[in-house]
């Protein structure tokens, strides 16, 4: 048995139902925009959270100086 009462045949059996259906270079080209759509989400991420450090970074600079010892 694999997931939930899916075993193993009846995946092999959509799968190979999906590139009769569909081709193999449609489902290439839709695994391809796929990982694009992540690859840039996660640049998103990393340039958003760059831009938060940045932001925190000049907040502290702008701000009076911290003494040595003292907390925020």
């Amino acid at each position: 048995m694999g997931i939930s009462g899916i075993g193993i045949w009846q995946i092999l059996i959509v799968l190979m139902l999906a590139v009769l259906f569909f081709g193999s270079g449609k489902i290439r080209r839709l695994g391809e925009d796929l990982g694009g759509a992540i690859s840039g989400f996660r640049r998103s991420l990393r340039q958003s959270e760059g831009e938060s450090f940045e932001a925190n970074s000049q907040e502290n600079l702008s701000g009076r100086l911290i003494q040595t010892g003292e907390r925020q």
